[in-house]
């Protein structure tokens, strides 16, 4: 039975991560080098886009975080919290690190620099395109890292 929760744990935790560094990296390389040059139409969509995706975001972050902590309690390599003894939880350490970076950023651009509205502004435009842009990158290159960090994790 363990094992079947694992490989479940495994395929939600693949599934939340596609979700996620998917879209910023969509976004970021494909989306917003299209978008960006059609004007209001383009901020409109872009910001229409970034509604529409609140939900699956949040909803991959539930799953990778409820499936990340299962996974990590169940992971033969993980001694205890506070327990940096080993390779494996110097890396899980880091990882959590950027997840934390992640979750500050998104806070940042969100909450603070309101960078959604701030595309569809008539007069702030450009900056708010700009943020945007910074955020869908700083958080697409943040996931890339924290696969990094656990595929080299996985090899140890």
């Amino acid at each position: 039975m363990t094992q079947a929760l694992i490989s479940g744990a495994n395929i939600l935790h693949t599934l939340g991560t596609i979700v996620f560094i998917g879209f910023f990296s969509t976004m970021a390389v494909i989306l917003l080098p299209i978008l960006s040059k059609n004007g209001s139409v383009g901020m409109q969509a872009l910001s229409e886009i970034s509604k529409r995706s609140r939900w699956w975001l949040y909803g991959a972050m539930a799953v990778l975080a409820s499936t990340g902590v299962y996974l990590t309690f169940v992971d033969g390599n993980y001694a205890g919290i506070g327990n940096f003894n080993t390779t494996w939880a110097v890396l899980m350490l880091a990882k959590h690190i950027v997840i934390l970076t992640i979750i500050v950023l998104g806070f940042w651009f969100n909450a603070i620099k309101r960078v959604g509205p701030a595309m569809l502004s008539t007069s702030k435009a450009e900056v708010g395109l700009l943020r945007f842009k910074r955020y869908c990158s700083w958080m697409s290159a943040c996931g890339i890292l924290v696969l990094f960090l656990t595929g080299i994790g996985q090899v140890l």
